[in-house]
C-alpha cells in the first residue's frame, strides 16, 4: 500500500492493505488470521474483515523474535553440522 507522505493512515486495514505490506498473498494473510487466534482481527457481520493497524504492528514485533531466534538458531546448527 502506497501512501503519500503527510497522508493519515486508516486506523483499520483490509486484508489486502495487510498482504501489500507484508508482501504475500492476501489469501495467506485470511489464513493466518482463520489459524492464529493471536492475531489481531475483526470480524464485522459475515465476511468483513478488518486489522487494527496497531494491534497488528504490535502483534508483528512479537512475532519477530521468535523468527529471529529460529533462523538464528538453524544457522547455528548448519555451522555445527559443517565442524
Amino acid at each position: 500500500m502506497s501512501v503519500p507522505m503527510g497522508a493519515v493512515l486508516p486506523a483499520y486495514m483490509t486484508p489486502a492493505d495487510v498482504a501489500t505490506m507484508l508482501q504475500v498473498h492476501e489469501r495467506s494473510v485470511l489464513r493466518w488470521a482463520a489459524a492464529d487466534a493471536s492475531m489481531p482481527v475483526t470480524r464485522l457481520g459475515g465476511r468483513v474483515v478488518r486489522f487494527e493497524r496497531a494491534a497488528l504492528l504490535r502483534w508483528l514485533e512479537r512475532k519477530q523474535p521468535r523468527l529471529a531466534r529460529r533462523s538464528t538458531h538453524s544457522a547455528a546448527q548448519t555451522a555445527g553440522d559443517a565442524a
